[in-house]
């Protein structure tokens, strides 16, 4: 069951690991540029030594929503269909946390929807499943309803938590899943971050 969970998280994660090169501007002159890496420029017939270096904890934003992750993790952004959009940040195991964005359609009647999609496969291998649906509130004071399932076999524990929010013609659908009960693990501590900082514009 494992494996199956890694392939699947694996789809959305092809490009995660991809080399970015970088390229500095000044006074109308372009470097390419390397994150991390030493660099010794002449400015004006002077020597300069140059290093960019990346935060620790980056922010996304986009016009509908933001939050902050840790740089670890990159974000893949993908269009499913006509005005649908989906991000996702995921670890290695498969724990991690989708949006998708939605512009023609209100999504916030498809929670159980996608809960039955993303749990189906794990209940017909036998995983047992509990609700524990609540009331998340951001920092922002916005309020969510959640709907979370905790699925069991032996011992291993699925945790997923969908919420969605729209209005008219638009919205948000929020996915987290996690793929192993560890407080520390780092896909935990990704999905903390993100909850943490999340901002419903």
């Amino acid at each position: 069951m494992k494996k199956i969970l890694l392939l699947f998280a694996l789809s959305f994660t092809c490009f995660m690991h991809a080399q970015e090169n970088f390229s500095l501007e000044i006074n109308g002159e372009v470097f390419d540029i390397e994150l991390g890496k030493d660099y010794e420029l002449k400015i004006n017939n002077k020597a300069v030594k140059v290093k960019v270096k990346q935060n620790d904890i980056l922010l996304y934003d986009d016009p509908f929503f933001s939050f902050k992750h840790p740089k670890e993790f990159t974000v893949a952004k993908s269009v499913l269909g006509e005005d649908i959009e989906q991000i996702v940040l995921m670890s290695a195991e498969g724990t991690g946390f989708i949006i998708q964005k939605y512009g023609t359609i209100d999504p916030t009647t498809l929670n159980a929807l996608m809960m039955n999609e993303v749990t189906k496969e794990s209940i017909n291998y036998g995983f047992k499943m509990e609700r524990e649906d609540y009331e998340k509130t951001l920092k922002s004071g916005y309020k969510m309803n959640v709907d979370r399932a905790v699925l069991r076999y032996k011992d291993e524990v699925n945790i997923y938590e969908i919420t969605s929010t729209g209005k008219r013609d638009s919205g948000l659908i929020i996915m987290s899943m996690e793929m192993e009960d560890s407080p520390t693990s780092s896909g935990r501590k990704l999905i903390n971050l993100i909850w943490d900082t999340l901002v419903i514009k």
